[in-house]
């Protein structure tokens, strides 16, 4: 199956200014075809919300954790996706709850959950204005000020990419690693190193895409880069490139921010 076709569409959109260190993007995908696409996802260090609609009905609502590994996902035949990729600060700050324990899994969400019964599901960029309107209204009901040292946490990873040592990262903001460790692993359920491990893996991506297999400055060598790449993805960079416009359309469609 080729995912050029007209039956496959993504679309996506940058959030505003004043959400930028909470979100990553939000995105459209529509499967127009009379049967069920079989996806492969990959770890891209992010959280997410995803809303699936068939026939204008909205079938599924839920909250994923982060994923580390691959994972296989069925897109309904004629059925639209909106979703949203949440950043590190979110948990404390939107939502004031931990997604640790949803590491490597999912769960359902009520309707009343974000208010989402209220939304009207017109169309991507109306979803998108409704929905940035909630995220700005919950972070406004948050009262804690951003510590300054986990804001430049959030900056600096999404910044570099994973291009960075935890010692390094750590100096930098004069936060302990120890200390970054605990709060990672409270809010989102992963060490730092493991965070920086799969952002180096979602930044190879982009290479892999244009058929590039050798590493970036953040493998040591071959070996290293071939054995982290499927760690995360369970294939090797050829082997991903191969499928890229296939099961593995998230090579396709990532976008730089």
């Amino acid at each position: 199956m080729d995912t050029a076709n007209k039956d496959i569409k993504f679309n996506h959109k940058k959030p505003s200014k004043c959400l930028d260190d909470f979100v990553h993007i939000y995105w459209e995908h529509s499967n127009d075809s009379g049967k069920a696409n079989k996806l492969t996802i990959f770890p891209d260090s992010f959280f997410k919300l995803i809303f699936i609609f068939q026939n204008n009905k909205l079938i599924a609502y839920f909250m994923t954790g982060l994923w580390t590994n691959e994972m296989e996902f069925k897109t309904p035949p004629n059925s639209t996706i909106y979703g949203i990729k949440f950043k590190i600060l979110a948990p404390e700050y939107i939502f004031k709850k931990e997604i640790a324990s949803i590491l490597e899994s999912h769960i359902d969400l009520s309707p009343d959950f974000l208010n989402i019964a209220n939304i009207e599901f017109r169309d991507f960029d109306h979803f998108v204005e409704q929905i940035e309107s909630i995220l700005l209204l919950k972070l406004n009901e948050n009262k804690k000020r951003i510590k300054a040292h986990k804001l430049q946490l959030s900056q600096l990873l999404y910044t570099l990419g994973g291009n960075i040592t935890v010692e390094e990262l750590s100096n930098q903001i004069n936060w302990n690693t120890r200390q970054i460790n605990r709060y990672l692993n409270k809010h989102i359920g992963t060490s730092l190193k493991s965070y920086l491990n799969i952002q180096k893996c979602y930044s190879s991506y982009f290479h892999i895409r244009e058929g590039e297999f050798y590493p970036s400055n953040e493998y040591f060598d071959q070996a290293h880069f071939i054995r982290e790449v499927k760690k995360h993805t369970g294939k090797t960079p050829r082997e991903l490139f191969k499928n890229k416009n296939d099961r593995f359309i998230q090579l396709k469609f990532i976008q730089r921010k």
